[in-house]
């Protein structure tokens, strides 16, 4: 595993993950307060996007084939993870105004 991508992709992923855990925390929270369709909304579309991200994560196929494969596409899918890390936090500093 001495594949910079690979790691680097994982710490993407698992940073993604915190943060969203962290936006659905703060949902439900704010949907115990008030509950309104808005705030649900907020709620399913952050469960929908830690469930994507949990699935594409490399760990998980690391997990399935056991042994972690290198892909072409891996670069790419590197600065996916480092667009959704920024769309992230950008989502969760606009939350907390």
């Amino acid at each position: 595993m001495e594949d910079p991508i690979l790691i680097s992709r994982l710490v993407l992923s698992f940073l993604n993950l915190i943060i969203l855990l962290a936006i659905i925390y703060m949902f439900v929270k704010k949907y115990r307060e008030i509950p309104s369709t808005f705030t649900l909304g907020f709620l399913l579309f952050a469960l929908a996007l830690f469930f994507r991200t949990l699935f594409a994560a490399p760990i998980i196929k690391i997990f399935v084939f056991g042994i972690p494969t290198a892909s072409v596409v891996d670069p790419y899918r590197l600065i996916a993870d480092v667009f959704e890390l920024v769309s992230l936090l950008i989502f969760i500093y606009i939350s907390t105004r």
